[in-house]
């Protein structure tokens, strides 16, 4: 071990004196230090930060990719091709130790200016949501929706079996079901079972998707299970502005980042008296208080320029994106949504006015959640204006789902920071293991091959699918294509999936079971393989041949 770690050392000063290490570090800083300034997102303070965070994030996995199998390869073909390599070898060093120890120096310059990159993205994130927002929505976005580590649920999937029987009863009854059933037996060169699955399948998805819109007056129903935690409630301190006690009705002040998790009209709690949030402002809200608590000592002993405590409720959010058959005048869709506890008969109603085609997000108080994690959802497809007209409304069920907090937006940076770092670790052992007895070109060609191939992955497996109706030579081919691929799954993992970009933009969770999957199939597994590979190989390589 002490051998290993004396070459991980020496390698990591080698690699901080190397001048291609040094340029990219150079364009690090300067992507680092210009990215808050020029990036703008929609305008908002939350797209800002947003565009922020995925470009942060994803342009310096992207660097340090491309400086990492640079490094892994120069630290072990420059040895041989510059005969330093005669005096590691006359030292008491096994072979296997200086390659891990070549690998162990390149990963702690990762982890290095892994750590400085996250730092700088992360201090530029908080320096941005100290500005002032558009509006309290933006301040709400910025607080519950990028600074966040949420947990995604969507509906229970949406049952057709009947009107499925249904319609290939009638259409059997009036003989287009065989008509249709030919046709497909046409399309599969004579395979009744498969021409049968794919009629069926149509019929399926074409009554599923009829479920799924709604005409003007329409209903929505949505349930939802599955929402492990609503959060812990927020607690602070503000200071009473304006009172207006004949209609129960306070204007208190508060930091933004509070004001940022108030819903209008959801719950609010001052000095422990539940009151409704009538209005929320750049620096204050106003709390509106029911008429039982008229008589209520706590309300009754507010008054202007007194300190009160407050408590706001964790909050969940639902995110949508609907579609019409013809667009409203002005692209906004209205609509109703109430949310229900089934349980305590906790129920919140908001009318909204959203684009069409664009994902749109609803933050509502997490009382709308029952202890078994349950919630009822339902929506209602309003006209466009007083005329009464309007169109018929499309929302899939895979574009609505539930968001609510699982974590704090700081371990959840940190998990996406290790992700970019196990996607490196595993480019270091593959830089490695070409530079163990390829030459410096030649080893830089095939790990840079590896990155690409590893991002289209998923891509890559989905394209080699055997097509019946091709032809022989090739469906030849495409077995060929298909087994060569399914090598390539096996040894490269799936880096676009394990990219955090995404999933820190949106304030979605990274749960740690990602984490240890990476870290088995990625660096134990895949890395590990390509060091072992490694080892044996340049154990077994004759030094003194000329390298070509």
């Amino acid at each position: 071990m002490r051998n290993i770690w004396a070459v991980a050392r020496h390698s990591l000063a080698q690699c901080l004196r190397m001048k291609v290490a040094a340029v990219f570090i150079v364009i690090l800083a300067i992507m680092l230090v210009t990215l808050p300034m020029v990036m703008q997102g929609d305008g908002t303070l939350a797209g800002k930060i947003r565009t922020l965070l995925a470009y942060g994030t994803g342009l310096t996995a992207v660097l340090l990719s491309l400086v990492t199998v640079l490094l892994s390869v120069a630290v072990v073909t420059s040895d041989v091709e510059a005969k330093r390599i005669f005096m590691v070898a006359t030292k008491p060093l096994a072979r296997w130790q200086y390659i891990l120890g070549r690998f162990l120096g390149v990963v702690l310059l990762d982890v290095l200016l892994l750590a400085v990159a996250g730092a700088s993205i992360y201090g530029a994130a908080q320096y941005l949501r100290r500005q002032t927002p558009l509006n309290p929505d933006d301040r709400r976005r910025v607080e519950t929706e990028v600074f966040a580590s949420r947990g995604r649920v969507t509906p229970q999937p949406v049952d057709v079996e009947a009107k499925v029987q249904d319609r290939t009863r009638r259409l059997q009854e009036e003989g287009r079901y065989q008509q249709a059933l030919e046709a497909y037996r046409a399309k599969t060169g004579g395979d009744a079972d498969r021409a049968k699955k794919m009629l069926d399948d149509q019929i399926r998805e074409e009554e599923t998707a009829a479920a799924q819109s709604v005409g003007v007056g329409g209903i929505f129903n949505w349930s939802f299970k599955g929402i492990k935690t609503i959060g812990q409630p927020v607690s602070t301190t503000g200071k009473i502005l304006d009172a207006e006690p004949k209609y129960l009705l306070y204007r208190i002040q508060a930091p933004a980042t509070i004001l940022g998790r108030l819903v209008y009209g959801g719950p609010v709690q001052i000095n422990g008296v539940v009151a409704s949030t009538a209005q929320v402002g750049q620096d204050y809200f106003e709390a509106q208080f029911f008429k039982r608590d008229i008589a209520n000592a706590a309300v009754l002993s507010l008054s202007k320029g007194s300190e009160v405590r407050i408590d706001i409720d964790p909050t969940i959010q639902l995110t949508y994106r609907a579609s019409t058959a013809s667009d409203p005048p002005d692209k906004t869709l209205q609509s109703l949504w109430q949310f229900q506890n089934s349980k305590t008969g906790f129920l919140y109603q908001v009318p909204r006015g959203d684009a069409i085609r664009t994902n749109s997000t609803l933050t509502v108080s997490a009382r709308v959640v029952d202890d078994e994690g349950r919630t009822e959802v339902q929506y209602l497809n309003l006209p466009w204006d007083v005329s009464g007209l309007g169109s018929s409304v499309t929302i899939l069920n895979s574009d609505v789902s539930i968001l609510f907090p699982v974590d704090r937006f700081e371990w959840n940076f940190l998990r996406g920071l290790l992700l970019v770092l196990m996607q490196l670790i595993f480019l270091a052992a593959v830089g490695v293991f070409a530079g163990s007895f390829l030459s410096f070109p030649v080893a830089c060609l095939v790990s840079f091959t590896v990155l690409p191939v590893a991002l289209a992955r998923t891509f890559l497996v989905g394209a080699m699918t055997v097509v019946p109706s091709a032809s022989r030579p090739e469906q030849i081919l495409q077995v060929i294509g298909g087994h060569l691929v399914s090598v390539l799954n096996a040894l490269l993992p799936d880096l676009a999936k394990t990219m955090p970009s995404e999933l820190l933009a949106d304030g979605l969770n990274i749960p740690w079971s990602l984490l240890a999957t990476a870290a088995i199939l990625t660096v134990v597994l895949r890395a590990g393989l390509a060091l072992l590979l490694a080892c044996w190989i340049f154990s077994r390589r004759e030094l003194a041949r000329v390298q070509v």
